[in-house]
């Protein structure tokens, strides 16, 4: 009996390294299977440009229903999270990059709508590398204007590295004079569908999703996937969601403004290679104006 109690109050083996890049190339794939379903099937919306997107990019379409899993940000974790000042961010050491930002060898303008260069963005509230990605995102894009209706849930809590905690674009509005931002959430953190890939996230998946910039065909399709004016893209997470691991969005954004922290060293770091790439899109961006 006590051979039996002992057992029973023994904490988990940590899986190896080995089984940690196991696990992760398996979610991948299932995250790759699974988009390709999504967009096969999702209904093609138009994307259409407006005159009021010059000031107000609207990020969301009509969900086909809404589930508790996900709830408006609360406010201090907004703050936190869209005010990490440039002079901190110069001040981390990034951490082990996961999946590098690839730059597109291209000639002429970057992809614009608006007159703006495009950030695009596709992703799922499932999958614990779009969790992961969505916090530097949202710091670097808070650089370039101002977000509103952010939302706040977790990861699938069955898949590799459950429950991530997050935060949401379903519903949120980004206003910026400089960038064009549009997202996409493919399914709600239980796996559902949630919004239909557009026609231009079909055309920039098709065109940008696959190698050289994933690291091989089977992985073509991965979440999460961001372009940045066709002139940079990631397929994957910048780091390992593993540094989120047990902690709610409120104590990741409480983090942020500390340079050892190894959540600020992720997530500030990755948004640092972000706000780079951003600026050097907006540099091409003014050198054809």
């Amino acid at each position: 009996m006590q051979s039996k109690t002992s057992a029973m109050s023994r904490p988990p083996r940590r899986p190896s390294a080995r089984e940690r890049m196991a696990a992760e190339r398996a979610a991948r794939q299932r995250g790759a299977r699974r988009r390709r379903l999504l967009i096969a099937l999702g209904s093609v919306t138009a994307v259409v440009v407006t005159a009021a997107t010059l000031i107000t990019v609207s990020l969301t379409r009509t969900p086909a229903h809404l589930t508790a899993s996900e709830s408006a940000a609360p406010v201090a974790v907004v703050k936190q999270v869209t005010t990490v000042p440039s002079s901190l961010l110069t001040q981390v050491n990034p951490g082990r990059v996961a999946t590098p930002l690839h730059s597109v060898a291209a000639s002429g303008p970057p992809l614009t709508a608006g007159g703006k260069p495009v950030i695009e963005f596709v992703s799922e509230e499932s999958c614990p590398f779009c969790a992961a990605e969505r916090w530097p995102l949202t710091v670097a894009l808070s650089h370039f204007g101002n977000w509103s209706q952010l939302g706040v849930t977790k990861s699938a809590a069955t898949d590799i590295f459950p429950n991530t905690a997050t935060l949401s674009y379903r519903a949120a509005q980004y206003h910026s004079s400089q960038l064009s931002l549009h997202t996409t959430e493919l399914t709600d953190n239980a796996g559902h569908t949630l919004q239909s890939p557009t026609t231009l996230d079909r055309q920039l998946i098709g065109q940008y999703d696959v190698p050289p910039y994933v690291n091989s065909a089977d992985q073509s399709g991965a979440v999460p996937f961001l372009d940045i004016g066709n002139r940079y893209i990631l397929a994957g997470a910048q780091f390992d969601p593993q540094v989120l691991a047990g902690l709610s969005a409120t104590q990741i954004a409480a983090q942020l403004r500390d340079p050892s922290s190894p959540v600020a060293q992720a997530i500030d770091g990755s948004a640092n290679v972000i706000i780079a790439a951003i600026n050097h899109v907006l540099h091409d961006q003014g050198g054809q104006g």
